[in-house]
């Protein structure tokens, strides 16, 4: 089955919260939505027709099954400890192919929050709307821009026209962006609306090469808003538990795929 298309931005708090627990248990029924909401099941099966017409699940005679590959938005903290050694390994050959003296743009994440930690020592502008990397020992060798913007504690991010604006007068020589998703139709997905804007805009003033860093986890799936579609990326550095059949696809496509290594 192909992964949907999603576009839908999920603002209902029952809707969002029907596709984490799809998302934990695969299926749920009509019964146990309506108990757990205290709603009626007529409220439920509407709410689910929504869901299924935006292509967030697929419905089934008592309730819902998850659709494949739909990936929704998890906390920092949560996030950030997952996949703890792939992420280290990703952000540490991300940081090798960042030359001295390069201007660089990262976005918000925890894979690219690795990157930036790997790129102490190294002489280089990074220009980020990724706030968790205050929390860093920040090499004073290099120059940090923290963007401006609107605060979102779950991401730890910052965005908004003011981070937007921050950016106009920025080129990058290379560019560092985390996404959620990363699916041959579909192409680069994002959890989280806001950071798509800032996400795009680094990718406009991007004067050199834009590299995704995803762990295997993100591979093949899709999240909810498109940050870019495949043509605007040059390279994806993922892990070795990456499907090696997808990363042949995407390359395929000319689009470089570095897997890093277990060094255990």
């Amino acid at each position: 089955m192909s992964e949907p298309a999603v576009t839908m931005r999920i603002g209902n708090y029952r809707h969002k919260k029907i596709l984490e627990m799809l998302c934990q248990r695969q299926s749920v029924s009509a019964d146990e939505l309506a108990a757990e909401f205290g709603v009626s099941k007529i409220t439920i099966r509407r709410d689910l027709d929504a869901l299924a017409g935006e292509n967030l699940l697929e419905r089934t005679r008592g309730g819902a099954v998850l659709v494949s590959g739909l990936r929704l938005e998890e906390l920092f903290d949560h996030k950030d400890h997952r996949s703890k050694r792939e992420k280290n390994l990703i952000g540490r050959y991300a940081a090798s192919l960042v030359g001295e003296n390069e201007t660089v743009f990262v976005n918000a994440g925890s894979t690219t929050l690795e990157v930036i930690r790997h790129l102490r020592g190294k002489k280089a502008r990074i220009v980020t709307n990724n706030a968790a990397c205050l929390s860093l020992d920040v090499d004073p060798e290099q120059e940090l821009i923290l963007l401006g913007g609107d605060y979102r504690a779950p991401s730890r991010s910052l965005v908004g026209e003011l981070t937007i604006a921050g950016l106009r007068n920025i080129f990058s020589s290379v560019t560092v962006l985390g996404i959620n998703g990363i699916n041959i139709r579909n192409g680069c997905t994002s959890a989280v609306y806001q950071e798509t804007s800032v996400n795009r805009a680094m990718i406009e003033n991007s004067s050199g090469k834009v590299i995704v860093v995803a762990d295997h986890t993100k591979m093949n799936c899709v999240s909810s808003f498109l940050t870019c579609p495949l043509n605007r990326i040059d390279m994806i550095v993922t892990d070795w538990k990456a499907p090696p059949a997808f990363c042949r696809e995407i390359e395929e496509l000319g689009i470089r795929v570095a897997c890093v290594e277990d060094r255990e």
